[in-house]
């Protein structure tokens, strides 16, 4: 009889091996005969959070491991960021769904609290929790709420707050310090129901007690003017603002102006510097700390075409203050639009996410928008750009001498016709004033289009009524010479009449067409003469590119015949080879990189102004990406949404779609995305 091979088991006495393996208990296994690399790997998969710190707590060997660990998430996150090897991970409400479902801790009945889509929030992590105030929703209003996400569970939850709340806002500050929350400025959309809210922006400064859960409205003399987008760090006790759009004398402008805040005392103050050399003034910048007597500036937005990409950094370690400005490398490689874009700093690096430079507007189609015509019912499209300098009025051409060629007006925005000043505000042009500028815009164009196409059509009815055609002489020769200036007529013999043939008046019809056709530059969606090259604003940059001329086009038959008689040599080259000789295989074509409109990864190396080596001059190195900055499972496109440092991984949470803030209603999101390192394999 067969005896039980279990030796672990002492308790063991069965004498058949089938009996055995049906009634004896397995035996218990101990995670601690694993070695220390296997123990490793499989609190890769805990979360590095809370359930990372309780295994700390076994024994002092996993003590031991899981500080290895999580100094090994840093360096491979760091290693991960130079080298592009990252991936993204979602947490959508459908991941939350199904792992509720899995996982249930919540009473049966009661739906799970999920955040709701917003942008322009504020988002910190303290410990093991990511908290998220307010921001702007999907239908042009503004939150006041507070959310805690538990990065352990993974789950969203709104804490029952007390005290005085803040007001509902988007684009305001949120710092940590100790166990609180320092929250400062921000905006409100107006509210398109009554009770009408203005739009307006706030200097109210909160703290919120994250072990009592209650706000605490604060407010002293000086502080700073109503504010939002600036940007915001701790050090040491001290908060440090700058930048922001502001209100000063009932004006809005953008700031460079530094505030303090004495976080102990609650008190506000602004530093001296050395010198007028400071950053110029912007909204939406990125703010790293990078100790407690510098902090790094770098981008944001000064208005209308003015994005900056530059870096500033504040020296604190003085009474007066100083700001230097740091030289950008490899800037090609760099991020643009980071106004609007989240950043954060991972030790020696600042990663940034936003649209790549390589990819963006050259292979999208640009959305055509429609207004309502001024003066008409039909609809006609907005038109990008200057406004199309209209051709010279009709009397000033018919007092050009034969020969002479017609001056051009000037080529500037705003430029007016002589019938425009005498108009003043009784014609169109001064009923349009009132209008908006778009209106306005769309006005003037119709006005001008409307007066030549009047003076073209009275002059070609003068010429068929009089047959006043002595001016224009026949002409022969290309289309394209009809462009040219008339040339002088012979000197008639003394005496003579003038004749007048039936080739003056086709030449003085063909110049009369041209003059109609002309008119039309004023409109561009109408199309313009069969000879010249027509460029649609809206059609894509990629194809918008002048035709071929006939030398071209002969050279390029030349070569395509050339190319031919090379594939035909070699065609006969293979078929004369020897049998026995195996053709060589072609190399499958590589995939072509899908084009798409997603997040890209940029990172900067920010190892010099940490070490400021006396030996080198500090400044920014931005690396070179790999894939343009796309990483496996990369999120859609989005703006105005919060980028945070975990342990081991980056934190992105909610923004909108650009192209749907014009929209009655936004696309926003509250899914969570998750950068970190692959797992390795063992």
């Amino acid at each position: 009889m067969a005896t039980c091979n279990r030796k672990l088991n002492d308790n063991c006495d069965n004498t058949a091996t089938t009996t055995c393996l049906t009634k004896c208990p397995p035996p218990a296994v101990s995670l601690n005969v694993l070695p220390d690399e296997i123990l490793e790997f499989i609190f890769t998969y805990l979360p590095p959070y809370g359930d990372l710190e309780h295994c700390s707590l076994v024994c002092k060997r996993w003590q031991l491991i899981v500080k290895n660990l999580v100094r090994r998430s840093q360096l491979n996150l760091e290693k991960g960021l130079a080298d592009f090897r990252l991936r993204w991970e979602v947490f959508s409400q459908q991941t939350a769904a199904s792992l509720e479902a899995n996982f249930p801790s919540i009473p049966t009945g009661m739906p799970m609290p999920i955040i709701a889509g917003r942008f322009a929030h504020s988002a910190v992590r303290l410990g093991n929790s990511m908290y998220v105030f307010g921001g702007g929703s999907s239908s042009d209003t503004t939150f006041n709420d507070l959310w805690r996400f538990d990065l352990t569970h993974m789950r969203w939850s709104r804490p029952l707050a007390t005290g005085t709340y803040p007001s509902p806002k988007g684009s305001a500050s949120m710092v940590a310090w100790r166990d609180k929350l320092v929250l400062f400025g921000g905006w409100r959309y107006p509210s398109l129901h009554p009770p009408y809210q203005p739009w307006c922006l706030f200097d109210e400064l909160h703290y919120y007690d994250l072990p009592k859960d209650r706000w605490l409205a604060r407010n002293s003399l000086p502080c700073p003017p109503p504010m939002a987008g600036h940007s915001a760090s701790v050090h040491g006790n001290s908060m440090i603002v700058f930048g922001g759009y502001q209100i000063k004398d009932d004006v809005n402008v953008n700031s460079n102006d530094t505030w303090v805040l004495d976080l102990d005392e609650q008190r506000w103050w602004q530093p001296i510097f050395v010198g007028n050399t400071r950053p110029a003034p912007r909204y939406g910048q990125i703010q790293v700390e990078l100790d407690k007597q510098h902090l790094l500036i770098v981008g944001g937005c000064g208005g209308a075409n003015r994005v900056y990409t530059d870096a500033w950094l504040l020296d604190m370690t003085r009474d007066a203050w100083c700001w230097k400005q740091l030289n950008v490398r490899n800037k090609h490689f760099g991020a643009v639009h980071m106004w609007c874009n989240p950043g954060c700093r991972v030790n020696n690096y600042l990663v940034v996410v936003g649209p790549s430079p390589k990819m963006p507007l050259d292979f999208q189609i640009m959305k055509q928008s429609r207004v309502p015509a001024v003066g008409g019912n039909a609809l006609r499209f907005a038109g990008l750009g200057q406004v199309p300098a209209p051709p010279p009025p009709f009397y000033q051409q018919q007092q050009q001498q034969p020969g002479q060629r017609v001056p051009l007006p000037e080529r500037r925005p705003g430029a007016m016709l002589p019938e425009q000043h005498q108009r003043g505000n009784n014609g169109r042009f001064g009923a349009a004033a009132a209008l908006p500028p778009q209106e306005q815009y769309l006005a003037n164009r119709r006005a001008i289009l409307d007066q030549n196409m009047q003076q073209a059509q009275q002059f070609m009815h003068n010429n068929n009524v009089n047959n006043n055609n002595n001016n224009y002489q026949p002409r022969s020769g290309r289309l394209s010479d009809l462009h040219s200036p008339p040339a002088a007529a012979p000197p008639a013999a003394p005496g003579a009449a003038p004749a007048a043939s039936d080739g003056d008046a086709d030449a003085a019809q063909r110049l009369q067409r041209n003059l109609a056709l002309r008119c039309r530059d004023n409109e561009p969606l109408l199309p313009k003469r069969f000879d010249e090259h027509y460029e649609d604003p809206f059609r894509m940059a990629a194809f918008n590119v002048p035709g071929r001329s006939r030398s071209a086009s002969r050279d390029h038959s030349e070569r395509i015949r050339r190319m031919e008689e090379k594939m035909n040599a070699i065609r006969n080259s293979r078929r004369s080879a020897p049998a026995h000789v195996e053709p060589q295989t072609l190399r499958a074509p590589s995939p072509k990189r899908v084009r798409c409109n997603v997040q890209s990864l940029f990172v900067c190396d920010i190892s010099s102004l940490l070490q400021r080596d006396a030996n080198s001059e500090p400044g920014l190195d931005w690396v070179e990406y790999k894939n343009f900055g796309v990483l496996s499972g990369a999120p859609d496109r989005l703006i105005l949404s919060s980028l945070i440092a975990g342990n081991g991984e980056l934190i992105l949470f909610g923004g909108v779609h650009k192209e749907t803030l014009t929209d009655i209603t936004h696309h926003v999101s509250n899914s969570i995305h998750f950068l970190s390192v692959p797992r390795d394999i063992i």
